[in-house]
Formats: C-alpha cells, structure tokens, sequence
C-alpha cells in the first residue's frame, strides 16, 4: 500500500462501521464495508484487498470469530489484518493474533493513530509481496531458495558466531507433522508451497517479544524441519514459552490455493552456557541435541515441547536408531506378531469378529508394543512396508480358519499414509485374491484423524473398497474431529466408539446424554456401533443400555494368538455371561 495510493480496504464492523469508513477514506484508503462478520470470508474473496480491519469492539465473540475465519485467507493473499479491540477486552489481544491479526490496536485512540496503524499493515503486505516476487540468487548459501529464511549453514554460522562472542546460545527445532504424507496425498509443490506459508507464519512469532540483548535467527533446516536459534544472557529462562509461541502458529489451518491444509507442529530445544569448546563443534552440537529432543516429542502429542537431556537423551536416540536397524531384520524374519481381540455381539453373546494388532517380538528387549513397532517404523521410513507386512499375513491366516473361526471378521487398522499409497487398493486385492478370504469378511478400519485433512480423496478410496464388499469401520470415533454431519459423507458401514466415550457410558448424566445422542444418530443412520474399550460389567451393562450392538474389550477377552482364540471361540456360545 504505497504512499499516495487508495487501494480498498475491507471493513468488518458489526456496531461501527460507519465510524471506521470514515477514518479508512480520511487516511486516503478506499473503504469496502461489511457490516455481518459470518459473511467476512465471503466477502474477502469476492474484494481485491489485502488489508483487512476487523472492528470487535463491542462485538469480542463475533470479531474473534470473523479473524479466525480471515486468518488463513489473509496469510494465501499475503496481506494483513488489524484488529481493534474495546479497552475492556484488551486480554484478547493474543486471542486476535492467534486468530491471523497482524496487529492489534486498543481504544481509545484517534484518528491519525489508526491512520498510522493502517499505514503499517500497508507495508506489511508490500513487504510479504515484494519478498515473494524476488528471487533468491541461485548462489546464496546463506538463504533457504524455498521460504527466504536463512539457511541450515547459515544457521549454524551464526551460533557458532554467537559463542565466539561469549554469549551462550541455544536452538528450538520445529518438526511439522506428517509432511511426507502431505508430499504423498497433494504433491511437492503443495508441500513446498506449504513450507513458504509456514515460514511466513512463523516469521512474526519468531520476532515478537525479544528479550533485552536476546538475540534470534530464523532457519529452514530440512524438508519439514524449522529452527529458531537464540543467544544472550536471559534467554534461557523462556524457552519454553517461545517454543509454545512457535507452535501454536500451527493450531490454524494453511490455505494453499483452496484447500485448508491440517497440520501439527512438535518441538526440541536444547541450550548451552559459556564454556571453552570450539564455537564451531557448539554450535553443531546445540542443532544436534535440539533435534533429539525433537525425536522425544515426536512420540507425544501435538504441541508437545521437549528438551534435551545429556545422558538420557543420548540414550534414547542410541537406542531408537538400533530398534530402526532391528526392524528390517523383524520384517525379514518373522519378529512382528499378530494377536486378534474378539469382538462379542450384545444380543447373544456371540463371536463375530476379531481386530489384528500387531506387536514387536525383540529378540534384546521382548514384546514391545504396537506404539513402539509404529513409531519406529515412521522414523525409519518402514511404515507403508509394515502396514502392508501385517494386512498380507493376517489376511493370509484368516483365510485358513477353519471350525469356529471360519466366519468370523477380520478388521484391520489402515493409516493416511496407506490411504495416500497409490498402490493401497491393488495391494489389498491382491492379498484377497491369492488367500481366498472373501472381500465381505475383511473390515478397514480408518481414524478421523487419518481422513480429515483430504476427506473427499479419502472417501472416493473407501467407497471403491466398500464397492467390492469390504466393510468400512470409523475407529476411535469421539476421540479428536467427531462429526455426525462427517458420517452422512463417508462410506462407512460401523462406528467404534472411542475409550474415551465407552468410560462416558458410566459417566455423568451430561455425557450420557452426549454418548447415548451420538448412538441413536448412528444408528439411525443404519451403522452398526460397536463400543471398544469396555472393561468390566459396568462399562459392559451401560453399552447395552446405550444401544451398542457389539464391544471389545478385556471384558471380552484380551489380544489373543491364534491358539487362544481357536480355544476362546470354541468355549464360546451364545447367551454366554456377555449376553
């Protein structure tokens, strides 16, 4: 927005539009109002601006909402946002910048403050696109080509240089949550134009509230890998908090043309004091333990923050680098095992059907768990071959069953990765086909959170598998993105009920209501319900009240071998003590 130029600004205002429209027109801008804030994103994308002005005042609930809708679109456009804010809502400033405001103005305030304000987020938005017109030159080693931010090597200079001067100096590296499956499912140019989005979002964070003499550089380290190095005396003591102000960048959505793009984001910090080691083998060191402490916070949840632990760490990384070299040889050899947990039927107590679930036989550390196995196998690049290593040969078992398990089901876990897997589909015909085990006693079961961020590609895959007889289960289903509207879109025969749920079966009134609403949608929708979890007669009384159809569970029975659940099916009749 030069100087001299009325380019149109787009006004949100429920209560005072007409007041800001005048202050936009004395400031030279050209106002375009929009008086209803759930029809901001409409509007912005039928108007050629880049600066919005979000009024709240007077209207929190509404405003916030509003920005949270423009956010995303604002970031694709490269623009800016301001959002003003009634005095006694002043605390929400952090709400409307975790909304997408890349500024945040307080009343009172006059006229030529917020001609000032407006002129700012003007050259913001002339800088976000004057820095995505100019090329970077093709020898700069220093930049990263891809979001303008500096380089790994750059990076690791200036900690090394940080630490000639005597300063201590630390790292946060960022991790972005399933980046590969992003490249899989859209394509590397979406990924990469995923990446400059990133960077720009981060950018701001990364520069806010900077300590006095702190000191900070922003870097691309890797494909899906960021880093934010940090010097100075006091910059120790906020980490944390800065690696949380980084993350939570990631809790809104991406918009990359005209798709909004999920993803997490995880981080690793790592620090050191003054001390007489090489600058350069400091600074080598700071990126390295950063990035342990980021394999740590892999394994938890989004969001999660770990930092870097001598000993501990180090022997954490030894041993998960041995468990990624044992898994070749686990999948060569035999040492993945699958167990099945039946699945009883609440009317007659019935058998009929089992979940696969894998586990790790190590030959050094014993059964591990089916965490471990696919933590392990994500970290190796193993996890679309173990995924395949366990449908073939549970497919290939429960086609041999013969007497009281020769009927029954058999439901295996797919994830977004084998969903994205151009040869999913034909992989699993070819299993069917040369084992004999009929298309209709096979069940896929899929998370939400596997589909959620491409639901339409996910669902034309389930619905060529649904076509051919194989049924289609939503497992965890309450546990994160949980919609009934979402059922009526997929293809989707069953819900399994989340653990989570299953414990609300027993719970207060008020989720009773919630679980057993949720069931009668289901059901009416003609799914089948199964509640998953259920651990003793209590939870297993509730489900039947509720109207589930079938549980799994320990009530039930545990994972079993093969021997145990030819031995458990052959003990089991119907009006059994499940009934």
């Amino acid at each position: 927005m030069a100087a001299g130029h009325a380019e149109p600004v787009l006004i949100v205002s429920p209560r005072y539009a007409d007041d800001v429209s005048d202050m936009v027109s004395a400031a030279g801008q050209t106002p375009r109002v929009e008086r209803r804030p759930e029809l901001a994103a409409s509007r912005f994308g039928a108007e050629p601006v880049r600066v919005v002005v979000v009024d709240a005042r007077g209207a929190l609930t509404a405003g916030l909402a509003a920005a949270q809708a423009l956010g995303p679109m604002v970031e694709a456009r490269r623009g800016s946002m301001l959002v003003m804010l009634s005095r006694n809502d002043a605390s929400a400033s952090e709400a409307a910048r975790d909304a997408g405001a890349t500024s945040v103005m307080v009343s009172p305030f006059g006229s030529d403050g917020f001609a000032t304000a407006l002129q700012l987020a003007g050259r913001h938005a002339d800088r976000l696109a004057a820095a995505a017109a100019a090329p970077l030159p093709a020898d700069n080693a220093d930049a990263d080509r891809l979001t303008g931010l500096a380089s790994a090597e750059r990076l690791q200079a200036w900690l090394a240089e940080q630490r000639t001067a005597g300063r201590p100096c630390g790292a946060i590296v960022l991790g972005v949550g399933r980046f590969s499956q992003i490249n899989t499912i859209y394509g590397r140019d979406v990924g990469d134009r995923l990446l400059a989005v990133i960077a720009r979002r981060l950018g701001p964070i990364a520069d806010a509230r900077t300590g006095e003499g702190e000191l900070r550089l922003l870097a691309r380290l890797t494909a899906g890998e960021f880093a934010l190095g940090i010097s100075g005396e006091r910059a120790a003591d906020g980490l944390e908090r800065l690696a949380r102000n980084l993350l939570r960048g990631f809790e809104r959505p991406f918009a990359i043309d005209d798709r909004l793009i999920h993803v997490s984001g995880r981080a690793g910090i790592a620090w050191v004091d003054a001390n007489d080691e090489e600058p350069d083998a400091v600074a080598e060191a700071v990126l390295r333990e950063a990035s342990i402490a980021l394999s740590d916070a892999r394994g938890r949840e989004p969001g999660a923050v770990a930092r870097f632990h001598q000993e501990s760490d180090r022997e954490a990384l030894a041993r998960r680098a041995d468990l990624e070299s044992d898994l070749f040889g686990a999948l060569k050899n035999g040492g993945i095992t699958i167990l099945y947990q039946p699945q009883s039927n609440l009317a007659d107590g019935s058998v009929g059907g089992v979940e696969a679930l894998s586990r790790w036989d190590h030959p050094l550390h014993g059964r591990l768990s089916a965490i471990t196995l696919l933590e392990t196998a994500a970290s190796a690049e193993l996890a679309l071959a173990v995924g395949r290593h366990i449908r073939s040969r549970a497919i290939a078992t429960a086609a041999a069953w013969t007497g009281a398990l020769a009927n029954l089901k058999l439901s295996l876990n797919v994830t977004a990765a084998d969903l994205a897997d151009p040869d999913f589909i034909d992989s699993l015909a070819r299993d069917l086909a040369s084992s004999g085990l009929s298309p209709r006693r096979l069940v896929i079961e899929v998370t939400e959170e596997a589909i959620i961020n491409d639901l339409d590609a996910a669902a034309a895959t389930l619905s060529l598998l649904r076509r051919d007889g194989v049924g289609i289960a939503l497992d965890d289903f309450g546990a994160g993105y949980s919609s009934l509207a979402r059922l009526a879109r997929l293809p989707v025969d069953t819900i399994k009920l989340d653990r989570s749920f299953a414990q609300g079966l027993t719970g207060s009134e008020r989720e009773r209501i919630v679980v057993e609403g949720m069931i009668a949608t289901a059901r009416r929708l003609g799914l089948t319900v199964v509640a998953e979890g259920i651990e003793d007669d209590v939870q297993l009384a509730a489900a039947r009240t509720a109207g589930c159809q079938w549980v799994q569970g320990y009530c039930v029975a545990p994972p079993l071998d093969e021997a145990a659940l030819t031995g458990f099916c052959n003990r089991r009749r119907p009006r059994s003590s499940v009934a």
